[in-house]
């Protein structure tokens, strides 16, 4: 259950600043799709005096804008980082991602005296960014999963059982792609898959983060993520994703897995109609928002807000800067 927290509202914001920029803290607003999480971080990040990170998985690449949901940050007078990064062909894994969002946090941020601001809603490569998860440049392997050869699911599920028997025990003999994972971990690092598990369960950020959570009521959810449907074909969804076809870019899982880009690529097959088509995005943009709740209600670092309880933009800005406040006391700043 989330539970929104009551704090007051720090009336200094230029000692808020001073003393965020001298704990080099890392502030996170995160949460589902259709939470409005863009938009508070601008806001945030005009008071703030600095930029903003987008931690999305489609963000990053180029091309791809109406169906992610991009912002033009330039006319708020502020930057925005990890979006646009590569092409749709290229296998941006989230060890990449993590690297290269790790390097804009130092060298954008830090070096520079300004407070990273990271806002989206794909949790995994939140974590990997904030927390030491252990990953390796295996991750890789879910993107070439069509190419294994399933004729030798046993052969290679009783490898791994030789190797790591206690992470075999938890997978079945036929996740071929769970299994290849787990061996090229152990061939690449030398270390059992299952060693890495505990990793995930202690929740530990290398930085000194505050982690700000944004949900609604499910009905606001779902008109926002209905209306934004909408929005999207009239903004010329389906030119968009004609026009990166041509490209050759559908072949790959950029947009073969992305949600809003793989129902419109079988409505340019003919494998459904316009209206079948709206529905499904609308479809699996809820089942996104599902996943994405369950991913980040786990996390009992996240401090919520309703934005159902708030009536603005600046009511969800006063209580994250008070947030913030507390966090930073609670660290001596």
């Amino acid at each position: 259950m989330i539970i929104e927290k009551e704090i007051d509202i720090p009336a200094d914001i230029a000692s808020v600043k001073k003393r965020a920029v001298d704990a080099r803290a890392v502030i996170v607003i995160c949460g589902p799709t259709c939470s409005g999480k863009t938009s508070i971080a601008i806001k945030l990040a005009g008071i703030l005096s600095t930029d903003i990170v987008s931690i999305d998985s489609m963000q990053v690449y180029k091309g791809m804008n109406i169906g992610t949901d991009k912002y033009d940050v330039t006319k708020y007078g502020i930057r925005q980082y990890m979006v646009d990064v590569v092409s749709p062909d290229v296998n941006f894994t989230v060890v990449d991602f993590r690297q290269m969002c790790r390097d804009v946090i130092q060298k954008k941020f830090f070096d520079k005296k300004k407070i990273p601001i990271l806002a989206g809603g794909s949790g995994l490569y939140l974590r990997a960014v904030t927390d030491e998860l252990g990953f390796t440049g295996s991750e890789a392997i879910s993107r070439h999963d069509d190419m294994i050869d399933k004729s030798k699911n046993l052969e290679l599920y009783q490898e791994l059982a030789s190797i790591d028997p206690a992470y075999a025990a938890k997978i079945s003999c036929n996740d071929i792609k769970r299994i290849i994972r787990a061996l090229e971990v152990y061939k690449t690092t030398g270390k059992k898959f299952s060693s890495f598990q505990d990793t995930w369960e202690q929740r530990k950020s290398i930085y000194n983060t505050i982690f700000i959570g944004l949900t609604a009521e499910k009905n606001d959810i779902f008109l926002c993520i209905e209306k934004r449907a909408d929005s999207m074909l009239e903004k010329g969804l389906i030119d968009e994703v004609r026009g990166l076809a041509e490209k050759g870019y559908d072949k790959y899982n950029s947009l073969k897995q992305a949600v809003g880009y793989k129902e419109v690529l079988n409505y340019l097959k003919g494998l459904e109609n316009i209206g079948e088509c709206r529905q499904n995005i609308i479809k699996n943009t809820k089942k996104l928002v599902k996943k994405q709740l369950t991913w980040f209600k786990a996390d009992s670092r996240i401090n919520w807000i309703s934005a159902s309880n708030h009536g603005s933009i600046s009511g969800l800005k006063d209580m994250i800067l008070s947030i913030i406040e507390k966090q930073l006391l609670s660290w001596g700043y």
